[in-house]
């Protein structure tokens, strides 16, 4: 479904928000895509957490890498 979206070559750019949650899922989403939306993931995080700075700059930091 992706590969047929990203071979139609639309204006905008192409996100993927469902079932991202770690990196492995980020870099396979990203494979088809402009990039990924960690939106649950994050809430998640947050939640265990707590602190909003030190977990956003951890959870960012791990997907990235």
């Amino acid at each position: 479904y992706f590969e047929r979206l990203r071979d139609m070559q639309l204006k905008n750019p192409l996100l993927i928000g469902f079932g991202i949650k770690d990196k492995q899922t980020f870099d396979t989403a990203c494979e088809y895509v402009n990039g990924a939306i960690i939106g649950t993931a994050f809430i998640q995080s947050l939640e265990k957490q707590g602190s909003v700075f030190s977990i956003t700059k951890t959870f960012i930091n791990g997907i990235l890498r």
